[in-house]
């Protein structure tokens, strides 16, 4: 299960990486900042998911 959290935290970095090329290259440095909090919580969230997993192992 542990493998699965990690696998999904990059594709989430790489997915929101492109997007906030894609909007900063529009112009578009709101869409930018959003994108950029919405990965920094998600990052947050599975690795507190993670370290929860772990101390219950």
């Amino acid at each position: 299960m542990n493998g699965l959290i990690v696998v999904m935290l990059i594709l989430v970095n790489v997915g929101g990486f492109a997007s906030l090329l894609f909007s900063l290259r529009q112009g578009q440095f709101g869409g930018a900042f959003s994108t950029l909090l919405l990965m920094a919580l998600l990052d947050a969230f599975g690795l507190w998911l993670l370290r929860s997993m772990r101390e219950d192992q």
